[in-house]
């Protein structure tokens, strides 16, 4: 149409442009997911913890709520309980014949005879034989207490019948004073008791002696030796 020629072009639709906002910066860009303050320096996001389990009021640090296992009382560390030991049943003692008792291991046994006039006598008392308990030797040792020798010396003993004797004679009939280096006068008796064990040893002694230039006779008895040995 000839009205087409001179009538101007219809209208472009507007197309809006946008508009530099001088003061408002860089045209705004669609809004960014959030990010995590974690992953400003490349960290792996955290992942969710999950919630504590409830803690017992009873367990103090956190540990289980597990029982604890019951502590004997004797334990108060809390060790390892001791195991039950293995009951064993009492065996009956063996029945064995006793053994014949030892000889005395213990030294000479002295025995005080007599004191008289100031001459004394003491008996030493040996085992001459491990094997047979039943013989004796005694040996009498004087002594002189007085200021001059004692001269004469004379001792005779009796024993009971279930004891036989052999009596040998003094060293010296004549006892010095005693102390210092003065000799030692002492008479040996041999005796066996044969019924050691029931009846004990015993001697009554007769003693005949000059002191001062007296005569002097003096008896005694003996039985003071140790039961169930001589």
């Amino acid at each position: 149409l000839l009205s087409d020629f001179f009538s101007p072009p219809p209208a472009a639709p507007a197309v809006t442009a946008p508009v530099n906002d001088p003061f408002g910066g860089m045209p705004s860009q669609p809004a960014a997911a959030p990010v995590n303050a974690a992953d400003l320096f490349g960290v792996p996001a955290a992942q969710p913890v999950a919630a504590p389990a409830p803690v017992d009021p009873m367990d103090l640090f956190g540990g289980g709520s597990t029982a604890p296992a019951p502590v004997q009382s004797g334990d108060l560390f809390g060790a390892v309980p001791a195991q039950p030991q293995p009951m064993s049943t009492p065996s009956m003692p063996m029945q064995t014949p006793a053994a014949p008792a030892a000889p005395s291991a213990t030294g000479p046994v002295k025995v005080p005879g007599f004191q008289h006039k100031g001459l004394s006598v003491e008996f030493e008392c040996t085992k001459p034989d491990t094997w047979n308990k039943q013989k004796t030797t005694l040996v009498a040792t004087f002594s002189n207490s007085t200021d001059s020798p004692i001269y004469g010396l004379n001792m005779q003993c009796a024993v009971p019948k279930y004891i036989t004797m052999e009596m040998q004679p003094p060293t010296s009939t004549t006892v010095p004073q005693s102390g210092g280096n003065a000799k030692k006068i002492t008479q040996t008796i041999n005796v066996t008791n044969s019924m050691l064990g029931t009846k004990n040893l015993m001697l009554k002694l007769k003693i005949g002696f000059s002191s001062n230039g007296e005569k002097v006779d003096h008896m005694a008895t003996c039985s003071s030796f140790p039961a169930g040995e001589f």
